[in-house]
Formats: C-alpha cells, structure tokens, sequence
C-alpha cells in the first residue's frame, strides 16, 4: 500500500476534500475549548477574589456569604472541567477529564 505512487495534482485534490470536509469539525471543536477554557479563567479569578476577601476582616454574615460563594464557585469549575475534552484527542472520541483543581499562573 506504501508503494503506491500518484501523481501531485491527485495527492492535493484528495488533500483538500479531506481538509474541507474535516476543518469546520475541528473550528468547532476549538471554539469550544476556548469557550470552556474562558468560563474556567473567570471561575479561577472569582475564586482568587474569594479567597482574598476571605483573608480580610468580615463580620460572620459576609464571611458566610463569601464561603457559600467560594462553594459554588468550586462546584462550577468541577461541573465545567468535566466537560473540557482533552486537548490532544481527535473529534471522534472525547472522554471526559477529570479535574485538578487550580494553580496559580
């Protein structure tokens, strides 16, 4: 099969029906990532900006409302890190990922 030789002109027309009909797939498939990759960041600040506030001084109320805020932000990052699909796997199968937790940058 490897010693099959075509001419150029047949390699590029079959080249370019495959990019044709795969590349809308994998725009997709980016801009998808990018849009979870977005929603993790603004998670990630929020609870930056949680953890910071709840360094300061604050009376029990703001401390318990910024606790139960600091939960839920935990929980949608879990939520969205679940559904972000591994960047190096193909559009056919995408498992889940399992999250880490955050880092700092």
């Amino acid at each position: 099969m490897t010693d099959i030789k075509l001419p150029k002109q047949v390699v590029d027309r079959i080249e370019a029906r495959w990019t044709s009909r795969y590349r809308p797939m994998e725009k997709q498939h980016s801009r998808l990532i990018d849009r979870r990759l977005e929603q993790l960041r603004a998670h990630r600040n929020n609870i930056w900006r949680y953890r910071r506030l709840l360094k300061t001084q604050l009376s029990e109320l703001e401390r318990q409302f910024i606790e139960r805020r600091l939960a839920e932000e935990l929980e949608a990052v879990e939520r969205v890190a679940s559904d972000v699909p591994p960047i190096g796997t193909r559009l056919m199968s995408i498992p889940a990922a399992e999250t880490s937790g955050e880092s700092p940058p």
